[in-house]
């Protein structure tokens, strides 16, 4: 018999992922899905060998007591409301990315978790990627040493063949290149390599997809608190493939994505070795590592601890976006993120 029910607003690109991923765990079961076309959440269900309740409102949803964990799979316009109702209601949350478009946003979020006590996590999918998860283990191993100097890029051509493209590519929704889809680089850089405390970006206009409501292209130097220095860039409006790149250099060794150098912990190498990996080289929700995620969410709630993804540390991802924004508004002026 499952422990959680689960309900998802919301049925479009990546709610399949949260379907499977619920539908999978020994312990949840999906209870129903809420879309404001009507019709779409029991297509995607079916889909997936699901049967569950399609809600007809909003409120259906809130108003089934079965549901302990609901999941904001959303435009991010409308991700605080639903979210600060989920954590008013006593219900752990799932929270897309963007966590939202304004900063007010991510502080609803986060004032209303604190104050009901329940858990969140963020679908900053990539920290379970197996490449950063080995990333990350050999920085927590002491391989690494201190951060010298770190980079991320998303590089990201977006085109109508990808669902939601409307929204990604608009200023409502979308809002910027860093929150709509480089929040991904900008958090990995964050969680591998510290804090971010400042930052100085400019940005450029569209040359080939006319679709953008806001600059595509945008290039962010970084300082950290540790005093390491930095880049952030997101592309979306170029001739080139998906790609995805973190790179991180140290005072004992320096990764490249899945290759490594260190003269001091392997003294017999010449260069960099590669170590095989699932690396982040696809956009396809279908790629990322979402049961990964839920598993670990799963855990957070039963051992009543905090996940590493919660709202509570990825608000801050968010305010380096903001701050980039910021920045590039004003012509590449200094910035200082507001982690407050």
């Amino acid at each position: 018999m499952a422990k959680y029910g689960v309900g998802i607003i919301g049925a479009g690109w990546v709610a399949g992922e949260y379907v499977k991923a619920f539908r999978d765990h020994p312990i949840c079961e999906l209870v129903g899905i809420y879309n404001t076309t009507p019709g779409k959440a029991t297509r995607l269900m079916e889909s997936h060998g699901v049967s569950a309740r399609e809600y007809g409102s909003i409120d259906e949803l809130f108003d089934d007591e079965r549901i302990g964990i609901i999941v904001s799979a959303t435009h991010p316009d409308v991700r605080a409301e639903h979210c600060v109702r989920a954590a008013e209601t006593g219900r752990h949350v799932v929270i897309e990315k963007p966590i939202g478009l304004e900063p007010a946003h991510t502080r609803a979020i986060r004032e209303a978790v604190t104050k009901a006590g329940v858990k969140t996590v963020t679908s900053v999918v990539l920290r379970w990627n197996p490449q950063f998860r080995t990333v990350k283990q050999l920085i927590d191993d002491g391989t690494f040493g201190e951060l010298v100097y770190g980079e991320a890029d998303y590089w990201h051509p977006l085109n109508d063949s990808y669902p939601g493209y409307r929204s990604f590519v608009s200023r409502d929704r979308g809002r910027s290149s860093f929150i709509t889809g480089g929040c991904h680089a900008v958090d990995i850089l964050r969680y591998l390599g510290g804090e971010i405390v400042e930052v100085a970006a400019f940005s450029a206009p569209k040359k080939i997809n006319m679709d953008y409501e806001y600059d595509p292209n945008v290039v962010a130097s970084l300082r950290f608190a540790n005093g390491a220095v930095g880049k952030l860039a997101t592309i979306f409006d170029a001739e080139t493939p998906y790609i995805f790149n973190c790179r991180l250099f140290g005072s004992q060794a320096t990764i490249l994505n899945n290759e490594v150098y260190s003269s001091k912990h392997y003294p017999g190498t010449l260069g960099y070795w590669k170590f095989p990996t699932i690396p982040p080289d696809s956009a396809e929700v279908s790629h990322h590592p979402f049961a990964d995620e839920i598993a670990h969410f799963v855990d957070c709630i039963e051992q009543d601890v905090e996940s590493h993804a919660s709202i509570h540390d990825t608000y801050k991802t968010m305010a380096v976006c903001f701050a980039i924004d910021e920045s590039a508004a004003n012509g590449g002026q200094p910035t200082k993120v507001d982690l407050a």
